[in-house]
């Protein structure tokens, strides 16, 4: 949980709906409820049920046909289901999939089953470990079951928005993008609401705008009604594209659309102005909250908060504190943190002020100390949260792994890491992503590689930083047959290398002397369109000179320079020092001029050689030039 969830608005606060001002529809839209993921949270088989009354399909709905009779197995599998709940505890949850786990796999009773069965096994798993696993599992029982009847056509996107929402929690937003790719090419798969809220999410999350732009045009060509769900998603994209003109536009079109807005509406677009530093704006939102009689939360005020700041118009606290309170709003901990004050600050003001805190708060504390540097403060804020008898969640487990590394104790991030199982919880990208880190940097290698490969078993796909960072720390450390299982393994994955990726690769096989795996490479940097950079060519400079291959080094020097690249320092008295190896003392004092030129600059080494050259040359005349230059040198690098 950081800052940027404010764009959300307050999601418990759904009930204030305008009623009047320059916003108010003339007439009440009535909204019939769509059978979601959402309205199957509860897990519960009477939510379905009711939810065919409410359409008038009693017996007949895509998730259940009350006219089929189970056998007692299911019978007793879906009286259990209507016992679990989100409030559950993960030991019920564990023994609703064991018992959907006897029944799955018997073929005779998994032809059997009706897709809420297999719904409520998905949303059982969704906070357990290996939750990707376990819903692929049970995702491709679903498709078993609908061939053995020839229901081809009963293709569910409800249940690939299950699985959608899984990889969103856990930050793996490019293997949910490959979900939708996927669902897009099943024949007879239509969208729902459901599935383009995962889309815009998605963008929300890479601040896409245009891509946002496009979900909901696709929307109306597919006639998906949008909801107020969908303006609220599309305003925090908006707030975090920068762009509040636009969430402006959505905004004031809601009405038109007969759609309700709440504080929330309020607040995703008080946060756009807020990102966009326009505390005019700010202040015309939060103006038009009075007028339309929506009274302003937490979430309000630290918009407000964060406009102030980001206009340099931040003023004490203190007075903001008090009107707030005045109003019957309490300073929590998000309003608090916009205010800068300290992590045991903030959770102390709660304490003493009887503010609730839940794991996000504890979260944001936890964040917030990490990104100050505070790292020993993290353990208080966490023994405050245990005092409280609040669980961690994979936010709070990622914080301290991460928290851990910062401070150089690997093994203890590794503790907590190993603690995110044992407490059922599946790490998410993140906290692989930092466990892969921390291994290269305090551990090893072969380390790194394991977590990365627990990490692809848990169904979770680390992104091309991750490969980067193990390709580079690979460098004189593993041979070409460990490159080319990380390179085979990103190829496998889709994560198309870059720069980064090939240069490391390069410097691995120039550092082992294998000028042919080299060569190899630029042609595959070649086919892949990756342009070489600065790096690249002192990379295959410097590698041909250890190989002895002073030509290829000047032929790759020759291709930098006509690439508009300026060589480092090392890279030119490298080439300077091979050329006067090789008896070259002219073409030594061409690259001196050169070095002049691109106004490359120059070091003690540098002044060395030529002094050498001179000697060795008998270049009297250009000594003199050269020692006046060195002289302007040291005093310019006088210690």
């Amino acid at each position: 949980m950081t800052l940027d969830d404010l764009d959300d608005g307050s999601p418990a606060a759904t009930n204030n709906t305008r009623s009047q001002g320059r916003h108010t529809t003339s007439s009440t839209t009535t909204t019939t409820t769509a059978t979601t993921p959402s309205s199957l949270s509860s897990l519960s088989s009477a939510s379905i049920d009711n939810e065919a009354e409410r359409t008038h399909e009693v017996k007949r709905s895509p998730f259940f046909d009350s006219t089929i009779i189970p056998p007692e197995q299911i019978k007793q599998y879906r009286a259990l289901a209507d016992t679990i709940t989100t409030s559950s505890t993960l030991q019920e949850h564990e023994r609703f999939i064991a018992v959907y786990r006897s029944i799955a796999d018997d073929p005779s009773l998994l032809q059997q089953m009706q897709p809420k069965d297999f719904m409520q096994a998905m949303n059982s798993c969704r906070d357990m470990y290996r939750v990707i696993p376990r819903m692929r599992h049970i995702l491709t029982e679903f498709e078993k079951s609908r061939q053995q009847h020839n229901h081809h056509e009963t293709l569910l996107p409800e249940m690939y928005d299950i699985l959608l929402k899984a990889f969103v929690k856990l930050s793996d937003f490019r293997s949910a993008s490959n979900i939708i790719e996927e669902m897009k090419r099943k024949k007879g798969m239509r969208f729902g609401m459901s599935t383009y809220h995962v889309m815009l999410d998605l963008c929300k999350h890479e601040r896409d705008l245009g891509r946002a732009r496009r979900v909901l045009k696709e929307m109306r060509e597919n006639k998906v009604e949008a909801t107020s769900g969908t303006y609220l998603l599309l305003m925090s994209i908006c707030g975090r594209s920068k762009n509040p003109k636009m969430a402006q536009e959505y905004f004031d079109e809601m009405p038109l659309l007969g759609l309700d807005t709440d504080v929330s509406h309020y607040n995703a677009l008080l946060n756009a102005y807020a990102h966009a530093k326009d505390m005019g704006g700010a202040n015309d939102v939060f103006e038009m909250m009075a007028e339309d009689g929506i009274r302003a939360d937490q979430y309000t005020y630290a918009a407000m908060v964060k406009a102030l700041k980001a206009t340099d118009q931040y003023g004490d606290p203190a007075a903001l504190i008090k009107n707030m309170k005045e109003s019957g709003t309490e300073a929590n901990v998000k309003i608090l943190s916009v205010f800068g004050m300290d992590p045991i600050e903030i959770m102390e003001d709660c304490k003493a002020n009887k503010v609730e805190m839940r794991v996000g708060d504890f979260n944001t504390l936890i964040v917030r100390a990490l990104r100050s540097n505070q790292f020993a403060k993290v353990p208080t804020i966490m023994q405050e949260m245990q005092t409280r008898g609040l669980r961690p969640d994979v936010v709070t487990f990622t914080a301290m792994v991460d928290a851990n590394i910062k401070m150089g104790k690997y093994p203890e991030a590794r503790e907590v890491f190993r603690a995110m199982e044992q407490a059922n919880i599946q790490p998410d990208v993140i906290a692989y992503s930092a466990m892969i880190a921390g291994a290269l940097s305090h551990s090893s290698v072969q380390e790194s590689i394991g977590i990365l490969k627990d990490m692809i078993d848990d169904g979770l796909l680390p992104n091309r930083h991750t490969f980067n960072s193990l390709l580079s720390a690979t460098v004189g450390e593993m041979g070409s047959d460990g490159l080319a299982i990380i390179r085979r393994t990103m190829d496998a994955l889709g994560i198309k290398p870059d720069r980064r990726s090939f240069n490391a690769i390069l410097s691995s096989h120039a550092l082992e002397g294998d000028m042919a795996k080299v060569r190899e490479t630029l042609d595959d940097m070649s086919r892949t369109r990756v342009e070489p950079d600065a790096l690249t060519y002192s990379i295959l400079i410097s590698g041909y000179l250890q190989n002895g291959d002073l030509r290829y080094s000047m032929e790759w020097y020759y291709k930098m320079i006509e690439g508009g690249f300026k060589p480092a320092p090392f890279v030119m008295n490298n080439l300077m020092s091979a050329l006067h190896g090789s008896g070259q003392g002219q073409q030594v004092l061409m690259l001196w001029r050169e070095m002049g030129r691109l106004r490359i600059r120059k070091n003690q080494r540098s002044y060395e050689i030529l002094f050498e050259i001179c000697d060795e040359f008998g270049l009297d005349d250009q000594r003199a030039e050269i020692e006046e230059e060195f002289k302007t040198f040291l005093v310019h690098n006088f210690e």
